[in-house]
């Protein structure tokens, strides 16, 4: 998959996340419908994650999903 340019692409790339951009300008994005235990934080998955821009957080979303498979 390539790098999503847009907030929307971003958003159609990862159904599983709500995502947005605060007012400061940030970009966040949190787990739609379900917490995690504490044994997938242990392993490094993130109920949210924030970045600088829309390629930031679409490699950290990338990442999570990647540590998700593997779990």
């Amino acid at each position: 998959m390539s790098t999503p340019a847009i907030l929307e692409d971003l958003q159609a790339a990862f159904p599983g996340w709500c995502i947005w951009r605060s007012s400061a300008g940030r970009m966040w994005a949190t787990r739609n419908g379900r917490r995690l235990s504490s044994l997938e934080i242990y392993h490094g998955l993130c109920q949210t994650l924030d970045a600088d821009d829309v390629t930031q957080l679409a490699e950290q979303l990338k990442n999570q999903e990647e540590t998700e498979k593997a779990l």
